[in-house]
């Protein structure tokens, strides 16, 4: 995973140049994630800073999959996971994501309850599930790519004018 990937994915899943999900700028978190991972394969250990950016980068790969499957069509439960997810990609802590999430995970309980979705949304949903569940870079790399090579393929519904 690289920091162009990323950003990339961001900015073609919320349509904007310059995503504004946290405290920093993108390019920032993944600069910080870099080198915390950098320095604990250098035999550093593993640090609270290295599991946070991770944290970072996991919620924006979350966020950027909710906004694609809420513009595939995705119902009211999905624009209220990306509100918590937003807010939570804002805390300064692990703590503070935690307490954020757990305080809404009804909402998350509501996307999959009674979901119909067709095989697009499904894809996103899995790549979603799996972000959620990702420990490595490695998993978070596979699944932006894939993302990103979903995103050339899927049939976004025809906004009215």
């Amino acid at each position: 995973m690289s920091s162009s990937e990323f950003e990339l994915l961001l900015q073609r899943a919320l349509h904007t140049a310059q995503p504004d999900l946290f405290n920093q700028p993108v390019s920032a978190v993944f600069r910080a994630f870099d080198q915390a991972e950098t320095q604990v394969s250098k035999g550093g250990k593993a640090n609270p800073e290295l599991h946070f950016t991770f944290e970072q980068i996991r919620l924006g790969v979350a966020i950027a999959l909710l906004q694609i499957f809420t513009d595939l069509g995705g119902d009211d439960a999905s624009g209220k996971v990306l509100t918590v997810l937003k807010k939570a990609a804002k805390a300064p802590s692990i703590a503070q994501i935690d307490t954020i999430v757990q305080k809404e995970s009804k909402v998350f309980d509501q996307l999959f309850h009674n979901l119909y979705t067709n095989t697009e949304g499904e894809l996103i949903l899995d790549l979603f599930t799996r972000t959620l569940e990702a420990d490595s870079r490695r998993e978070m790399d596979q699944i932006i790519k894939e993302t990103l090579q979903a995103l050339d393929n899927l049939d976004f519904p025809e906004e009215e004018e």
